[in-house]
């Protein structure tokens, strides 16, 4: 062999070694210097709600010298919300805003956050509860079917009403009214005379504009200004504290299980600060979605502590109970889901 052929084989031996190389590194674990892009699926426009995604989006480029970049697509550019666990489960992107009361089949032992008129009084607890519920197996296991789990809450204030037509001054003026109300918060409206419909909160404002329903339940007060509601509108509720429709940020089990232990730290210590910017988010929006249902001359009707009573006893914990016989009859610990959500609401939030 003269001296150029064995050059040439030794390169070529080079060359095969560092491709072999190169394929290794492909397949193997990113590390924390490679580049990471995901892809979040939100519903609705940019709002309080999604303070969160936003800041955790920035906080994963920010902390990782631009190499983890979270991407946010609005208004179910990725598919519609209820269909938000089946794109995690097919890994078409790695979060998504998730409304479980969109397909309230899918994970039914999340129902028993949406029902009315639950101990929750503020926003702190609301975290502890919701966060120490989805950690719970049964829950965590039902999520994990769906190749997905839960990361942190997204928040939401109390739900109010917002609406048209004849305003309800007592609970009698609820009978025959058409509303907007999902899960458990509809089958209080149902024993209070109302007819519930479920409707996604993108396509609340044409309904309510065309006389689908009269009113429409929403996390008071930012959801009503970000869906224009009060621009249709001639009365809200106040004090009316119905109870909540939860969220939550939902990751893909594959993504979170592939991501660098770096950059997973970067997003779990982003979590206090989250919440608190969630937080004063809805304090911001208070201060100006109030003065725009002034301006609009909206009817302000005021819910009584007497009447609010008169609403947990008819609405409330019927719906509690019934909830939890219903799901234990599909085999699921329903009555166990709700001891524990009370149980969760009287432990100190420190």
């Amino acid at each position: 062999m003269n001296r150029v052929t064995k050059r040439a084989l030794l390169l070529s031996i080079g060359l095969g070694l560092g491709s072999l190389g190169f394929g290794l590194s492909a397949a193997a674990p990113a590390n924390a210097a490679d580049k990471v892009t995901w892809t979040w699926s939100l519903y609705g426009p940019p709002r309080a709600a999604t303070v969160t995604f936003e800041y955790l989006a920035k906080v994963a480029k920010e902390k990782s010298g631009g190499n983890f970049t979270i991407n946010l697509r609005y208004n179910e550019q990725l598919g519609e919300a209820k269909d938000f666990l089946d794109g995690i489960k097919v890994d078409s992107f790695q979060g998504a805003f998730v409304a479980y009361s969109y397909a309230p089949a899918k994970t039914p032992l999340q129902g028993v956050l949406d029902m009315p008129f639950l101990p929750i009084p503020d926003l702190v607890t609301q975290a502890k509860v919701l966060d120490a519920y989805q950690a719970w197996k049964p829950v965590s296991d039902e999520l994990s079917k769906w190749n997905a789990m839960h990361f942190m809450t997204l928040l939401l204030p109390q739900y109010e009403f917002m609406g048209t037509g004849k305003p309800p001054r007592n609970l009698e003026d609820w009978k025959g009214m058409r509303v907007r109300a999902l899960g458990g918060l509809g089958e209080a409206m149902k024993l209070l005379g109302a007819v519930p419909t479920s409707v996604s909160a993108p396509e609340v404002y044409t309904a309510l504009e065309r006389g689908t329903f009269q009113a429409a339940s929403f996390p008071f007060t930012y959801s009503f200004t970000a869906y224009k509601l009060h621009e249709v509108s001639k009365w809200y509720t106040l004090g009316m504290n119905l109870g909540i429709i939860h969220n939550s940020v939902v990751l893909s089990q594959t993504a979170w299980k592939a991501l660098p232990d770096e950059y997973k730290k970067i997003l779990e210590d982003a979590r206090p600060e989250a919440y608190r910017l969630q937080r004063e988010a809805y304090e911001e929006a208070d201060k100006k979605s109030l003065p725009l249902f002034e301006k609009r001359k909206l009817e302000v009707i005021k819910v009584s502590p007497e009447m609010r009573d008169k609403l947990i006893a008819t609405a409330g914990r019927p719906v509690w109970d019934q909830w939890a016989a219903e799901t234990e009859k599909k085999g699921l610990p329903g009555k166990e889901a709700l001891e524990k959500v009370i149980a969760l609401t009287k432990q100190p939030t420190n």
